[in-house]
């Protein structure tokens, strides 16, 4: 007789009129933002004409879902460069970005990025100007 009282009332507080109803926000999915990130540590060299070589340590790549692009580049002295574009063109292992500028100065250019696992950045080559000087972009992952 105990367990079939304990049963009932285990039963009743499982009911759907007695059991509390989560607010509407939690009961939602969360959807993704649609934003991919990409990043690594290595080794590559920003040439811009008229000036020395820097080498540059680290790459990221944040792209949102109107496929606009924030590159940043981190160089050997602290500095980093940052570039702003749109996705071009993306498979399962490339990615090509148009620049479109960098800070307050203009950019053109294309920079091709071949990605791995974990959204790693194997290596990245672009060509572009920027403020009106050729410049000559390269990185591969340590």
């Amino acid at each position: 007789m105990i367990i079939a009282t304990l049963f009932t009332l285990s039963a009743a507080m499982l009911s759907p009129a007695i059991a509390p109803q989560l607010p509407a926000i939690v009961a939602q999915q969360i959807q993704p933002t649609g934003i991919t990130f990409y990043a690594d540590r290595g080794e590559g060299l920003f040439r811009i004409s008229g000036r020395p070589r820097q080498k540059v340590t680290f790459m990221s790549i944040v792209i949102d879902s109107q496929k606009v692009a924030d590159i940043n580049m981190q160089l050997a002295d602290g500095h980093s460069i940052g570039f702003s574009g749109n996705l071009i063109q993306q498979d399962a292992y490339n990615l090509r970005i148009r620049l479109t500028s960098s800070g307050m100065a203009d950019a053109h250019g294309t920079l091709k990025i071949r990605y791995g696992p974990q959204q790693s950045i194997l290596n990245l080559v672009g060509h572009g100007q920027l403020d009106g000087q050729p410049f000559v972009l390269t990185f591969r992952r340590k």
